[in-house]
């Protein structure tokens, strides 16, 4: 049986993007980049939804 993990970055009152859709909000340093690389490296599939995908495209 597989685990499923869920990476989300969320305001403390519940919002993942701001009133506009923006998340400008979200900081992503280097200590965040490697614990990412560390859950990403041990899936086997990573899904994204289609704004986040075309964030991550370029």
């Amino acid at each position: 049986m597989r685990k499923i993990i869920l990476s989300i970055h969320t305001s403390l009152d519940g919002f993942v993007a701001g009133t506009h859709g923006e998340m400008d909000w979200i900081k992503f340093d280097d200590e965040m980049f490697s614990f990412v690389g560390t859950l990403t490296d041990a899936a086997d599939t990573a899904l994204f939804g289609r704004n986040t995908y075309q964030m991550m495209e370029s």
